[in-house]
């Protein structure tokens, strides 16, 4: 995958990951049906990681009015992802990215978690283009749903969803 910074309104990078139950996920296949919410989150069980995830579970109601898919991703082993998502009821699926190079790929990684996976939210558009990138400035804040809904209603004003 390049090393360069993801262009809003380029291709984003196209990936191939486990999700928890053994499945596989692919983002241009995902792309085709609804455009994809990636959700960078730094590692399951963790508190902020947790509070930001189950924020998103609370509200996943909205999440489908947008006809968007959620799809959450950390360097957490299947195993992991799949202990998290029962424990909290997660809707959405969880996939592992063991060496981080999606999240480096989309330049979501940070050196401060040594390398792990930023706390930060993309939206990938039906065409696979990328609409919409934030990359938190520290590992304690996070977007909220609203946030999200936010980012969505300016896409769907502009005719990017």
């Amino acid at each position: 995958m390049k090393e360069t910074q993801p262009v809003i309104g380029s291709m984003a990078p196209d990936f191939k990951l486990v999700k928890a139950d053994g499945t596989q996920f692919h983002l241009a296949e995902a792309c085709k049906q609804r455009p994809v919410v990636l959700i960078f989150y730094p590692g399951d069980f963790t508190p902020v990681c947790t509070q930001q995830l189950c924020d998103y579970q609370d509200n996943f109601s909205g999440f489908e009015k947008w006809d968007v898919q959620l799809l959450g991703l950390s360097k957490d082993s299947s195993e992991k992802h799949q202990k998290f998502s029962q424990k909290f009821g997660f809707s959405f699926p969880l996939v592992t990215d063991v060496k981080n190079e999606v999240a480096k790929a989309y330049r979501c990684t940070s050196a401060f978690l040594l390398g792990k996976a930023s706390r930060a939210i993309c939206i990938v558009g039906r065409d696979q283009k990328l609409l919409y990138r934030y990359v938190e400035p520290l590992a304690i804040t996070r977007r909220t749903s609203e946030d999200i809904f936010k980012a969505l209603e300016e896409l769907k004003t502009k005719n990017l969803i």
